[in-house]
């Protein structure tokens, strides 16, 4: 008996650690939203501006990251709100715009930019 109510103890206790720790950490899923300020977002939101730039055979610059999301996957997916500016052609002035980029940052530290996507930045007047 004593052997059986010590079973069922051990148990209970493995199941309640395991559930403390699940509780506490952070779960896969859906984007929460961090800090603009971080030093992982901004390194996101330049490198999402120094890859479309490459891309799109353009000069620009990261003015501000406006939000910032971040999902955790097999690494992290961040989904930010960029404030850029683009160097206008000869003769025309720099044009500055609002975009939500989504740039993929693997285990191993590497970068993708998944998406790059004109934005009000969830501003309903798109006014900023």
């Amino acid at each position: 008996m004593n052997k059986r109510l010590f079973s069922i103890a051990l148990s209970v206790g493995v199941f309640m650690t395991l559930a403390v720790a699940s509780a506490s950490a952070q779960k896969v899923g859906g984007y929460k939203e961090v800090s603009a300020s971080d030093a992982a977002v901004q390194a996101a939101a330049e490198f999402a501006v120094n890859a479309q730039a490459e891309k799109s055979e353009k000069e620009m610059s990261l003015v501000d990251v406006i939000k910032a999301e971040r999902q955790i996957v097999a690494g992290s997916n961040y989904r930010l709100c960029l404030k850029v500016t683009t160097q206008g052609e000869v003769d025309e002035a720099d044009a500055t715009h609002f975009v939500q980029v989504v740039v993929y940052v693997d285990l191993k530290g590497n970068r993708k930019l998944s998406s790059w996507a004109a934005s009000d930045c969830g501003d309903e007047d798109g006014d900023q």
